[in-house]
């Protein structure tokens, strides 16, 4: 018996869990896109204002802005310093395949990001800014499309964690 009861607890628990960290996605995602935004804000703020040199304006912007965002950046400064000859749109590529598991986004969010990086660095300024604003603008819509998202699936993955374990241990005794 006291296994029973301990087995429907644990089973409960465990599709409660799963629920939660779904649900935690769709909370993460607002989130990222906007520190992103932030990020890529501060970076043109740098390029156009600051005329600082890519790899100058990569460090000043990871130093002020949310520490995942900062460790990608970070990496990017350091593919385009190292002597492996990378571009700035290769090193931002690769780095945001190392980091791609990191970050709680979407596969349509990455094709944005992979998008700008193939002209990061490989124009004038002026198109640089462009780029970097029709970044920005494409992932304030990707935002807006995670809150929505956020708010019709976050509490549905709750509770549906908890019914699933419930309906579990109802049908098993």
């Amino acid at each position: 018996m006291l296994f029973k009861i301990l087995g429907g607890i644990l089973v409960i628990f465990s599709s409660t869990m799963i629920g939660f960290i779904i649900a935690g996605f769709y909370q993460q995602r607002p989130r990222a896109l906007r520190n992103l935004q932030l990020a890529l804000s501060m970076l043109e703020t740098e390029i156009d204002y600051g005329q600082s040199p890519l790899p100058e304006a990569l460090n000043n912007v990871s130093r002020r802005c949310d520490p995942e965002i900062s460790r990608f950046l970070k990496r990017v400064r350091q593919l385009l310093l190292s002597m492996e000859g990378y571009t700035a749109g290769e090193a931002w590529e690769l780095s945001l395949r190392e980091f791609k598991s990191q970050f709680p986004l979407q596969e349509s969010d990455f094709e944005i990001l992979t998008s700008f990086g193939k002209y990061l660095g490989s124009s004038d300024k002026d198109d640089q800014i462009r780029n970097l604003k029709l970044t920005l603008s494409q992932l304030r819509q990707q935002e807006a499309l995670a809150v929505e998202e956020k708010q019709k699936n976050e509490k549905l993955w709750r509770y549906l964690g908890v019914l699933t374990g419930l309906t579990v241990v109802l049908l098993l005794y």
